[in-house]
Parts: structure tokens; C-alpha cells; sequence
């Protein structure tokens, strides 16, 4: 008998896959993902595996040979995808456990999260016949598995950027805002994967698959609710020290829980016993997606750092001490550089219009790539300063003129990759100043030379804070 992530094993790289519920045309479709776009999207996406349109009335779907029953399937399935009405799951289900399709993916919905009793009987008979047939199901109610390694896709218009990332989410909305945010700030992923009601696999046996994973290192998670509190707890404690765990909890206010009980048919829990979780699991607590893309970010393309000081230069007095009360509010440190280093930027920095207190107000730096250059080789001889943020405004690529914008982020991405003090220069970009300006072509640009970009300074400090928190305890353990 094969262990559960040998089975899910099966279900992220799989040979052969059935969809079932696949109508021949798209006329009149009902709200949501149906049989038919799922299957054009794998075919889109370059699956390279064989697909099984289930569709007793239809000889061919979209250029495939159709199939009337899973039973008819010519060969052993790796995964069914069932997109039928929830009354017709059960027949379904029964189908797989006769021909030994173990892993099976229900996409449809209208089960337990209704709160209708015919609805509920509905899904207390797939539990039962999941359980007995020891069927592997994730969902009702989910987009089931994102695997762009696999060419595995599940989400319409979402970049399929393979990575090291992976995220467990309750709700396919959130999986599918992260799988298309993510790319944006060089983030691919490992898995994505919504799991929804999590009748049979909930979070945890996902988890625990990701924790022996060799292609995932950073595991994040949105949850509403868990079957197995202590088992969660459990899991974390022993992977987070190997692989950075990142958890969004949803459904901590009451609003929210009642939310979450309509959503995925989620008890959330106390706010408290979350609080004491995330206290004696050191897992990594955000509250949004851009805030998990954030970390995730920095994981992917910072050294460590075990403290988050940070030295920010910033053009404009005004700016200068709004970067030191956002950095404040976020947690983050923003010492006064050591005797040494501040005079060795005296002798560098003129006073006229500018000064040499962190955060410094230095517009003329940024604008002087040699000088850029000392300052920076500067400060992270430093032993008070961990991190450097360039805090640029929105024009900066405009007002410093082509050559000079290459040529600071042809400087920046250099030192990161030959400064022997391994710490890293980031930029975070302020936000416009004139209404309709757009700051993303400027991220994007800054990000694509190789440079930890963040949309604010307030993300930034928020990143790089849990980042080092999560070093810092790291080291203690080691």
C-alpha cells in the first residue's frame, strides 16, 4: 500500500488525468469554472499528460476523444477532476473507487458550506464513500492543484512561473490572487493548492507533504479553519527551522468567522489560541496576500540577517523623517550610524541642503553614481546597520535621466552580488505624488535588474522585520 504522499506524489505530476462534467460547447455555462474551461486551460498550459473528458453524450470535447463513465477509461487514472453537480458526486466517487482512482479533485460546490440540510447529506455521503473507498479528495468546493513544474494549471490568465514557493489555501480566490501576484515580484511556485471545504485533506496533509518536498523551501498557508489544531502545531514547530512557515489565519473577528462558516464551512477559533499558536510555533503571521508575497519575496532573493536595522537614504527633508516614523511604526530600527561611519560621511556628504543622521536626506546621492557608491561601501562596514533601502520617489527614473537610472541599477544589483559584509541594498518606491501616476512599470524595471524591489517603505519594514525575526530564532536554535 502506497503512503498518502506517495498518492499526492501522483496528483502534483500526474500521467493521466479525467475531468468529469465536460459539455461539448459553452453555451449558457453556469457561474464558475467548468469542465470545459478546466480542460482547455491544461491543454493551454502544455500538459503533457493524457486527458479524459468525461461526457456520456459526446464522442469528442475540444479535439479529445470523450469517455461516458471514469470506468471506461482505457487506462490507470492519476487524478479525476469532478465538475458535475453535487448530487451527481457520489455516483462519481463511486466510480473511482472501482477503477482505483485515488486521487480525486472535487471542484464543485453547494455542499456543507450552504448550510443546507440536503446539501449536507450530500456531502456526509462523500465523506462516507471517500473514506471507505480511502479515495485522496481535495475539496468540495476548491480549484484543487496549481503545479507549474507540471504544467498544471488552474487559473485562468495566471503566469505559470515555476519556484521553490508553495502556498495551501482554504480559499481558491486568495490561491489564485497569490499565483498571479506572485510572479510580479519574482516569485514561482512549487504548488498552489486550494483545498476548500477539506472534507478528507485539510491543510495539514499538504503540509506535511511540502515539509519532505525537494522542490518547495518556503511554505505559506491562508486558513479559516483546522480539523487537527495540535497536529498543525505539531508540523510547524518541526518544519519552520528548515523551511520559513507563513501563515494569513482568516476568520479571527466574528464578522469574519461568520463569513468563513458560509465560505468554506469553517469554525475559525479563538483569537487567543491562534495568538498562542503563532507564539509557540514561531511560524510567521501576515494579514494579506501582498503581505505573503512580500516575505516570500525576501526569502527568495535576500542573504539572512538576523536583525533588521536599517539605514534608509531618501531624497527631501519632509521624506526623511516621514521614512524614520514609517520605519518606527513597522518595528524596524533605524540607529544612529557609529562615530566612525558618520565621520567618514561628512567627509563624503556636503550639508548644504542634505545631512548625514538616518535616515539620510541625501537627493544628491542618488543622483552621483561614485558617490553612491562610497556612501554605500560606507555604511555596510557599519556593525549597527543590517539593511540599506534606497527610498525613491515615483519619478526618479524620470528626473535622473536615462543613463544615470541604468547605471544605479546597474551599481546596486553589482554591490549586492561583491559587498563581503553580505548585506543587501533594497529599494521600496514612494507613493505617487500626482494622482494617476503609475508606480509599476518602475517596480517592474527595478525588480528586473536583479534588485529586491517593495511598492512602499511600510512593506518593506514589514518584511524585512518577520524576515530577520524568522533568522534571528533560527540561529538561536542552531
Amino acid at each position: 500500500m502506497i503512503s498518502r504522499n506517495q498518492c499526492l506524489e501522483k496528483a502534483f505530476h500526474p500521467k493521466a488525468v479525467a475531468i468529469v462534467g465536460v459539455s461539448r460547447n459553452d453555451t449558457n455555462p453556469p457561474p464558475g469554472y467548468t469542465g470545459l474551461r478546466l480542460l482547455r486551460m491544461l491543454q493551454g498550459a502544455g500538459f503533457e499528460g493524457r486527458l479524459y473528458p468525461i461526457n456520456p453524450s459526446a464522442d469528442t470535447i475540444a479535439g479529445v476523444k470523450a469517455y461516458p463513465t471514469v470506468t471506461a477509461v482505457p487506462e490507470p487514472l492519476d487524478l479525476v477532476i469532478i465538475t458535475v453537480p453535487a448530487a451527481a458526486v457520489p455516483r462519481v466517487l463511486e466510480e473511482c473507487v472501482a477503477v482505483k482512482a485515488m486521487n480525486v479533485h472535487i471542484c464543485t460546490a453547494g455542499f456543507g458550506e450552504t448550510g443546507e440540510g440536503e446539501a449536507q447529506r450530500i456531502q456526509q455521503r462523500v465523506q462516507e464513500i471517500a473514506v471507505s473507498g480511502r479515495l485522496q479528495v481535495v475539496g468540495p468546493n476548491c480549484m484543487g492543484y496549481h503545479v507549474p513544474s507540471a504544467h498544471m494549471q488552474m487559473y485562468d490568465g495566471v503566469p505559470m512561473l515555476a519556484g521553490t514557493t508553495a502556498f495551501v489555501s482554504q480559499s481558491g480566490g486568495h490561491a489564485q490572487e497569490f499565483a498571479g501576484y506572485g510572479p510580479r515580484l519574482g516569485v514561482g511556485f512549487s504548488k498552489v493548492i486550494s483545498y476548500g471545504n477539506g472534507l478528507i485533506l485539510d491543510s495539514t496533509d499538504f503540509i506535511e507533504y511540502l515539509a519532505d518536498d525537494p522542490e518547495t523551501r518556503t511554505i505559506c498557508l491562508y486558513v479559516e479553519g483546522v480539523k487537527d489544531g495540535r497536529k498543525l502545531m505539531d508540523l510547524v514547530r518541526k518544519i519552520h527551522p528548515d523551511k520559513p512557515v507563513i501563515i494569513w489565519k482568516g476568520g479571527l473577528t466574528p464578522s469574519g468567522a461568520r463569513a468563513a462558516a458560509t465560505h468554506t464551512a469553517s469554525l475559525s477559533g479563538d483569537g487567543r489560541v491562534w495568538d498562542a499558536f503563532f507564539k509557540q510555533t514561531t511560524a510567521i503571521r501576515v494579514g494579506s496576500v501582498s503581505e505573503m508575497a512580500d516575505l516570500a519575496m525576501t526569502f527568495l532573493q535576500l542573504k539572512p540577517v538576523l536583525r533588521a536595522r536599517v539605514s534608509v537614504i531618501v531624497g527631501g527633508g519632509g521624506n526623511n523623517v516621514a521614512s524614520a516614523d514609517i520605519c518606527t511604526e513597522e518595528g524596524v530600527e533605524v540607529p544612529a550610524f557609529s562615530p566612525e561611519t558618520r565621520a567618514r560621511l561628512l567627509i563624503l556628504i556636503s550639508l548644504v541642503n542634505q545631512s548625514v543622521v538616518n535616515p539620510i536626506d541625501g537627493a544628491g546621492i542618488l543622483f552621483n553614481l561614485p558617490l553612491l557608491q562610497q556612501v554605500l561601501e560606507t555604511i555596510v562596514a557599519d556593525p549597527l546597520i543590517d539593511v540599506i533601502v534606497l527610498h525613491l520617489g515615483p519619478s526618479f527614473r524620470k528626473v535622473a535621466g536615462p543613463e544615470t537610472y541604468a547605471g544605479l541599477k546597474r551599481l546596486v544589483a553589482d554591490f549586492n552580488r561583491q559587498n563581503a559584509h553580505r548585506k543587501p541594498v533594497v529599494a521600496a518606491i514612494r507613493s505617487p505624488e500626482t494622482a494617476g501616476e503609475d508606480i509599476e512599470p518602475v517596480i517592474r524595471d527595478i525588480r528586473e535588474a536583479g534588485i529586491t524591489t517593495y511598492y512602499s517603505l511600510r512593506t518593506a519594514c514589514r518584511a524585512l522585520r518577520r524576515f530577520a525575526y524568522y533568522h534571528a530564532l533560527k540561529a538561536e536554535r542552531d
